[in-house]
């Protein structure tokens, strides 16, 4: 099975901290945040055998970098995208490295905690096209996010990107993990396109977006320079010291 971390943004609202460091490698709690995507990648050890990461700003020095990291039998390769947003780059590996088969997806800037493993046989049990890792947020929040409103049965039966909080029917927000089956993937425009905005919707519509919802140790989104000083602050009450230094 393979992964794919979208990790191609500039991070303009994060300079002048980006313009030597791309985004993927900012550190948190000492630790660099595409570490944290890998590690949860992980924990479906023995499911995953490649990891394509998405790169366009500073790829050089993500592609450096990545050279380093345990592999432990795991594949990783670099994928130079346009930045054409996270459906559009998706599509992009997809169509480069002829991608048939499901694939789980993951954004490569938040910091969170997150169980791929039980992810992927909670989305094999649903049998749907589509799952999607929702979390809650405090109601004040939720127009930083997509929302969804989730049925009894772990389905979405509603997804809005950044919905005002009238709009809003729930405080479940998007963590940026996926598993799309190839259907869903066939699916997706090859332009510059959110899917959040172009699949998302339709799919909850049809019925065929499966919510896995968890509850994360944190969330952090890195977006702003403030948003990362919190972070930072946060992650290190959080990690104990022998796992503020990455892999």
């Amino acid at each position: 099975m393979k992964a794919i971390i979208l990790a191609a943004g500039k991070g303009t609202r994060l300079k002048p901290l980006t313009y030597g460091i791309p985004k993927p490698l900012l550190p948190v709690g000492g630790k660099p945040v595409i570490d944290y995507v890998i590690d949860n990648l992980m924990t479906a050890r023995g499911e995953i055998s490649q990891i394509f990461v998405a790169v366009s700003y500073m790829k050089e020095v993500i592609e450096n970098y990545l050279k380093h990291v345990p592999r432990d039998h795991l594949s990783i390769e670099t994928v130079t995208t346009l930045g054409w947003e996270t459906g559009g780059d998706l599509q992009t590996i997809v169509v480069e490295k002829d991608i048939a088969e499901p694939v789980i997806v993951a954004y490569g800037d938040n910091v969170t905690d997150i169980n791929i493993g039980e992810m992927l046989k909670f989305h094999r049990k649903s049998g749907k096209l589509a799952t999607i890792a929702l979390f809650r947020v405090p109601w004040e929040e939720v127009d930083r996010f997509g929302i969804a409103e989730v049925t009894a049965d772990s389905l979405v039966s509603s997804f809005i990107e950044k919905p005002t909080r009238a709009q809003a029917k729930s405080n479940l927000a998007n963590a940026g993990y996926y598993i799309l089956e190839p259907s869903v993937l066939e699916a997706i425009p090859h332009k510059k396109v959110k899917i959040e905005h172009a699949v998302f919707p339709t799919l909850a519509q049809e019925g065929q977006l499966a919510a896995f919802i968890y509850n994360p140790s944190y969330w952090l989104d890195i977006g702003t320079i403030d948003a990362y000083r919190k972070a930072n602050k946060m992650m290190e009450g959080i990690l104990p010291p022998e796992k503020n230094g990455g892999h």
